[in-house]
This record gives C-alpha cells, structure tokens and sequence, in this order.
C-alpha cells in the first residue's frame, strides 16, 4: 500500500535537493569563515589579474607617450597613483564579495535545515511505520500469555 504522504514528502525533498543541492552542500561542508575567506582569496586573484590586464592595455596604449615625455618622478607618481586606485578598488570589491557571500552562506544554512528537518520528518514516517507493523505482527501472534 502506498502512502500519499511519504510519496509527497520524498518529491518534496527531491526537488528540494534539486534545486538547492549545491549551495546545502558548501554550507554543510565548511565553516561560515572558511566560505566567505575562499570567496574573498578568488575575489582577490580576479581582482588583480583583471587590474594587471587592464593596466597593461593602457599602458601598451600609451607606451608612446610615457616613454617620450615621461621622467622617472612622473612614473613613480603613476605608479603611486595606479597603486592608491588599486587598493580603493580592491578594498571596495572584498567589502562587497565579504557581504554577498556571508548572504549567501546565510541563505544556504537556512536552506539547509529546513532541509534537515524534512529528513526528520521522512524518518519519523518510516519509523512510526514499521512500529506500526511490528505491532500488527505481535498482535497476530499474540497467543493471550503475556511475555515478560
């Protein structure tokens, strides 16, 4: 015999894995601090790989003037500012990665529980129906003397 609310409850929990598996799995695998640090060491490398390509573009496009009217104090000031910009830019892009990811493992952890908490529930169905069984079984085989 089927029961409806198991079958229901398992589909509910089959799409909820579905749907949600990957960000349950990295909030159960790690600690919030470990989540949002490996975010924010990618954020990092991203960060500066892309200011290192950009800047190398504008230089190669400016190579031309750089080297013709450039003195070492006006490179070194270029460098200065270049160095200012980048760290305001990688200061302003950690904050928002820091905040995005913390959100998210948030996120991810209360889907996770609530996806715990299906689990439960499916367990206790199982559990209350072979308890119901074995109670029917002995019931059968009852023979009216008590068993102590």
């Amino acid at each position: 015999m089927l029961n409806e609310d198991k079958i229901e409850l398992m589909t509910g929990i089959a799409m909820f894995e579905k749907r949600e598996g990957k960000q349950i799995a990295a909030a159960g695998k790690m600690f919030k601090s470990d989540f949002v640090g490996r975010h924010m060491l990618h954020a990092f490398l991203r960060f500066t790989a892309a200011y290192v390509l950009l800047f190398a573009v504008w230089a190669m496009y400016s190579v031309d003037r750089l080297l013709s009217t450039a003195s070492l104090e006006e490179l070194m000031r270029l460098g200065g500012t270049a160095g200012v910009w980048y760290g305001a830019g990688l200061a302003l892009y950690l904050l928002i990665t820091r905040a995005v990811y913390a959100r998210r493992y948030d996120e991810a952890n209360r889907a996770l529980r609530a996806y715990m908490a299906k689990l439960r529930r499916l367990k206790k169905r199982y559990e209350f129906q072979n308890r119901k069984k074995e109670l029917a079984k002995e019931g059968r085989h009852h023979d009216g003397a008590s068993r102590i």
